[in-house]
């Protein structure tokens, strides 16, 4: 079968989890002799790279879909609660991409806790909710709850609960750190991992005010952030202040090797977000056998151990407990985790049965 996939979403520098799953999805579709192109509809639209096509006005973006339509190519739209203009996107794609006969997908990423569920925001974004999951031939979400969860926006049959973890994501090199961080974790125990962005949405002041109760109970502990963000200086200098900065380290960007080196070698994972859905990062450290403290956001997996997001006392009590009680909270974590779901994606992709 011919296969040319046009992946539309917002590709930003460094890899996120987007970026992480339709890279993969790229590898699966070549692999099979196919062809897939990323149209960049985030931040970095304008910004020339050679593995995506940049995006430089409305206009722009119309003649390119209109292009790629008139291939024949799949339309996958990547959207969620939160960035509308993502949706709107999607519609227009979707709208050319029926008139050409295109098959439409979208990938709804994250949980069932999104801005555009709840409130003033929930009614003045459903229609355009609805028009997009309407126009779709398929949609695929993380999980049963999030299909319950937009079911009341398209038919259950046409939702596909596709875990955006998958086999692949556990191929890496363990490889050696840079020299500080391997020196940050020498010196400290039990070491805590969490991937954070200093922004709004990972709840940076709760960590920050856990961090510095947890030290006060474990002198010794080390607490490793990967991430960058807006925030960062502000989060430096709030540990400068509260003189805890020997216990935190700040380790940037860090590629999939790098990180699954580095949960590989943590006593505990965090997991501060609530948008996030089951989260392939909290998938990542039980394959690794690792126990993960996670924020509440009802779609996290039984194994993981949850606290209220907004609640720095109880985050420091769960780590705790999740220490005192780590080989018990392993033994529950199972072992069929790891599936190939970026194939069973490409599948529905292209019509077939999954």
């Amino acid at each position: 079968m011919e296969m040319n996939v046009l992946e539309i979403c917002p590709y930003e520098p460094p890899a996120s989890g987007w970026v992480k799953r339709i890279k993969l999805l790229r590898q699966v579709i070549e692999s099979r002799s196919g062809r897939c192109e990323i149209l960049d509809i985030g931040p970095s639209r304008r910004l020339q790279r050679p593995e995506c096509i940049s995006v430089l006005s409305g206009p722009d973006y119309l003649s390119k879909v209109r292009k790629f339509a008139k291939l024949g190519f799949v339309f996958h739209c990547h959207i969620n609660g939160e960035y509308f203009r993502g949706i709107l996107l999607a519609i227009a794609a979707f709208i050319i991409g029926g008139f050409y006969g295109n098959r439409r997908v979208i990938t709804f990423h994250a949980g069932v806790d999104q801005p555009y569920f709840s409130g003033w925001k929930r009614y003045m974004v459903w229609p355009f909710l609805s028009l997009v999951f309407f126009l779709a031939d398929a949609t695929v979400c993380n999980s049963r709850a999030v299909k319950k969860r937009i079911s009341v926006y398209q038919r259950p049959d046409k939702i596909y609960a596709i875990p955006a973890f998958t086999k692949q994501y556990m191929e890496y090199r363990n490889v050696r750190l840079s020299e500080k961080l391997e020196y940050f974790l020498a010196g400290h125990s039990p070491v805590i991992t969490t991937y954070l962005c200093f922004r709004d949405g990972f709840f940076i002041e709760v960590v920050l005010a856990a961090a510095v109760m947890l030290v006060k109970e474990w002198p010794e502990s080390g607490l490793v952030i990967v991430g960058t963000g807006d925030e960062e200086d502000w989060f430096v200098s709030q540990l400068h202040e509260s003189g805890i900065q020997s216990n935190v380290f700040l380790a940037g960007d860090l590629d999939h090797d790098a990180f699954l080196s580095l949960m590989s070698r943590s006593d505990l994972v965090l997991r501060t977000p609530v948008t996030d859905g089951v989260s392939s990062t909290v998938l990542e450290a039980m394959a690794l056998k690792k126990p993960v403290v996670a924020s509440e956001n009802n779609d996290r997996p039984e194994a993981v151990i949850t606290y209220s997001a907004n609640d720095p006392s109880e985050l420091v009590d769960k780590l705790q407990w999740a220490m005192r009680h780590r080989d018990s909270i392993i033994r529950k974590i199972p072992n069929d985790l790891v599936t190939d779901t970026a194939s069973q994606e490409v599948d529905l992709l292209l019509g077939q049965p999954v």
